[in-house]
């Protein structure tokens, strides 16, 4: 038996890339299409969804998205909780998956102060490898949800990149500076202006800086899960003329350790991950290009006082899309790896 699957905000890059993931799952079969403003055939929007063409979006209604068993909201931030609202009258047993930022943060302040506006209900947070000091493991919290928040992007990287040296004592996760390469789709598919071809070709821009970026409240919350003593760390994510992917590199303080005790703790944390690869060769974003796959490469500096991790992963799938289907899977008590890939797409 198939589960169907409603997207809202199926006309986005998020919402895409959930379609094309659920399109493909062995157990999951696409029901209604929503979007805000969007309407007509999907293929006009995502022409790239073949085996979907003549389905049609409608406007973004909780009683078409109740109708499914399973609910993926693609909406802008401080949407998604009032939709949520009205799915739980209609359909209390339909899991909802949120790919936006309205239910990842435990802590009310933060959201407030990182979005201005009212914070919702904190949901399971979308990321099964989350290291966790105490409680059950992050992958027991989602077999047991049926509210799922999917991480950020550039969260999930900064997070893969520092949690390990944080788990193994290495750093306490104070003085962290990451610098990310991010592709365009992480900022969305709404007209701007600095979103234009003629501006992102051949460029490059920092956004989010100086500690603005609203990932930062989130990166510091899965850092003390796993035992770390920040609050905050200095993030710069620089938009480079590529469609997709993010490459971070993280600088992470650390003392009395050398380059086989990291590889040690890198390598014991994500053994048993099925899309975790510790490499000793620098991360591409090519090599994940389409795939739920995340690459990492720590290396003790010359002087013995920090770890540069780099982190390579696909911003819409392992980022977002991807990681709501990996969770999706163990909340429905699936193989978690189904209708997924670890492989990438090249050249």
């Amino acid at each position: 038996m198939t589960l169907r699957v409603a997207v809202a905000g199926a006309t986005g890059y998020a919402g895409g890339e959930a379609l094309r993931l659920v399109a493909g799952h062995p157990d999951l079969t696409v029901g209604p299409l929503c979007a805000g403003t969007a309407r007509g055939p999907i293929e006009d929007y995502q022409p790239h969804l073949q085996s979907l063409a003549g389905m049609q979006v409608s406007e973004t209604r909780a009683d078409l998205l109740a109708e499914s068993d399973i609910a993926i909201l693609g909406l802008p931030h401080g949407a998604s909780a009032k939709v949520t609202s009205a799915i739980e009258d209609l359909n209390p047993d339909c899991l909802i998956v949120d790919l936006g930022a309205d239910h990842r943060l435990a802590s009310a302040a933060d959201w407030e102060a990182y979005y201005g506006t009212e914070a919702a209900e904190p949901w399971t947070y979308g990321m099964p490898e989350l290291i966790r000091e105490e409680g059950p493991s992050q992958r027991e919290l989602l077999a047991a949800s049926t509210r799922i928040a999917a991480p950020g992007c550039n969260a999930s990287a900064i997070t893969f990149a520092a949690q390990p040296a944080i788990a193994a004592g290495l750093s306490e996760g104070t003085g962290i500076v990451a610098s990310l390469a991010v592709g365009y789709s992480g900022a969305g598919k709404s007209l701007k202006p600095h979103l234009l071809a003629s501006e992102g070709l051949g460029n490059a821009v920092a956004y989010g800086v100086g500690g603005s970026h609203r990932h930062i409240p989130e990166i510091a919350q899965n850092l003390q899960a796993a035992g770390g003593h920040t609050a905050s760390l200095v993030m710069t994510p620089v938009l480079v003329p590529m469609s997709r992917g993010i490459l971070a590199t993280v600088s992470i303080p650390a003392a009395g350790t050398t380059q086989a005790d990291v590889l040690e703790a890198y390598t014991a944390a994500y053994a048993s991950e099925p899309f975790i690869n510790v490499t000793s060769s620098q991360p591409a974003t090519a090599s994940v290009l389409g795939s739920n796959g995340v690459l990492i490469c720590p290396v003790l500096d010359r002087d013995g006082e920090r770890i540069t991790v780099t982190c390579a992963i696909d911003n819409l799938g392992k980022g977002t899309a991807g990681a709501a289907i990996q969770s999706i899977n163990l909340a429905l008590g699936l193989e978690e790896t189904t209708g997924l890939t670890v492989n990438g797409v090249a050249p």
